[in-house]
C-alpha cells in the first residue's frame, strides 16, 4: 500500500508528460508558430507550457514522496522512452536522453533538500525544483527543435512566412486612390474590344504575375506582399547557416518568458495540493524537538 501511495503521482507525471511529448512534435517540423502573431499560435504555445510546468509540479511531488532513487528511477526511465516512441529514434533517442538527465538532476536537488530543510514549507522547498526542472526542459526541447529544423532548413530553404508578412502589411499604410482629373486624364484607355480579348485570353495577365480573378487592390497587396518578402529574403541570406539556431534560441526565450508568467500559479497550487493531502492523511507530519547549542559567558 505504501508502494502505491508513493508511485500515484508517478502515473499522473508519465501522463502529463505524454501530452506535452504530443504536443511538441508537430512543432519541431515548422517554424511558422514562432513568428505568427495570432492567438491560436499563442494558446498553443502557452499551453504547452503550462504542461511543461504541470510535469515539473508532478515529477517533483512524486519524487519528494518517494524519496527513493530506487523508484524514482525506473520512473524517469520510463519517461525517457516516451519520446522515442512518440517522435521517432533519432531525435527522439536525443530528447530522451536530455530528459533522464534532467530528472535525474531534479530528484539529486530533491534529495538534497529533503535531507537539509528544518520546517516543512512545499511553495519554498519545491518552488525552486520546479523551475528548475523546467528550464532543464525547455533547454532539451529548444536542443531537439535545433536538430529538427536544421534538418528540415537542409531539405527546403527558409522562407519568411506569409504571416509576419501579412501583420506587417496591415501595419503600412497603403497609397489612397485620388480623384484629381490631370491623373485620371494620364491613365491608358482601354477598349472594349481589348477587355473582351483579354477575357478571352486570361492567360496574359498570368504572364505578369496578375490573377484576373482579383481586384485592383488586392492586386496590389499581393505585389507589396512579394516586394517585402523578396527584399528580406535577400537580406537573410547571408545568413541562412543560422537561421536554425536562431529559431532554437527564440523558441527557448519565448517558451520561458511563458513560464516566468505561469510560475506565479504554481506556488497556490503547492499549496493547495499538499494541504489536500494532509487533510485527507496522505501525509503526515510529525514534530520534532531539537538541541539548541548557545553561547553563554
Amino acid at each position: 500500500m505504501l508502494l502505491v501511495k508513493k508511485l500515484i503521482f508517478a502515473l499522473f507525471f508519465l501522463i502529463v508528460f505524454s501530452i506535452v511529448i504530443f504536443q511538441l512534435n508537430p512543432l519541431l517540423k515548422s517554424y511558422d508558430f514562432i513568428f505568427s502573431l495570432s492567438w491560436d499560435s499563442a494558446i498553443q504555445l502557452f499551453v504547452l507550457t503550462g504542461f511543461i510546468l504541470l510535469s515539473s509540479l508532478l515529477f517533483v511531488i512524486f519524487a519528494s514522496l518517494a524519496y527513493d532513487w530506487k523508484i524514482v528511477l525506473p520512473v524517469g526511465l520510463l519517461a525517457s522512452l516516451i519520446p522515442m516512441a512518440m517522435i521517432g529514434p533519432s531525435l527522439g533517442l536525443i530528447l530522451s536522453v536530455g530528459v533522464l538527465v534532467s530528472l535525474f538532476l531534479t530528484y539529486l536537488g530533491v534529495e538534497n533538500t529533503l535531507k537539509t530543510y528544518l520546517n516543512f514549507a512545499p511553495t519554498t522547498l519545491f518552488g525552486p525544483s520546479i523551475r528548475l526542472l523546467s528550464s532543464f526542459l525547455i533547454l532539451v526541447i529548444s536542443l531537439t527543435y535545433f536538430l529538427s529544423i536544421n534538418s528540415v532548413l537542409q531539405k527546403e530553404s527558409f522562407q519568411i512566412p506569409d504571416s509576419l508578412i501579412d501583420q506587417a502589411l496591415k501595419l503600412t499604410p497603403l497609397p489612397k486612390e485620388t480623384s484629381q482629373p490631370q491623373q485620371q486624364t494620364a491613365q491608358p484607355q482601354i477598349t472594349q474590344e481589348q477587355i473582351n480579348l483579354l477575357k478571352q485570353n486570361p492567360d496574359l495577365l498570368k504572364q505578369y504575375g496578375l490573377d484576373p480573378a482579383k481586384a485592383p487592390q488586392n492586386l496590389l497587396n499581393d505585389t507589396l506582399k512579394q516586394t517585402i518578402k523578396d527584399q528580406l529574403q535577400n537580406i537573410i541570406k547571408p545568413y541562412l547557416g543560422i537561421i536554425p539556431a536562431v529559431l532554437a534560441v527564440l523558441l527557448f526565450f519565448i517558451l520561458q518568458s511563458l513560464t516566468s508568467i505561469l510560475n506565479l500559479l504554481i506556488y497556490p497550487l503547492l499549496w493547495v495540493i499538499f494541504y489536500i493531502l494532509e487533510k485527507s492523511g496522505y501525509i503526515k507530519f510529525s514534530e520534532e524537538m531539537r538541541p539548541v547549542k548557545k553561547m553563554v559567558i
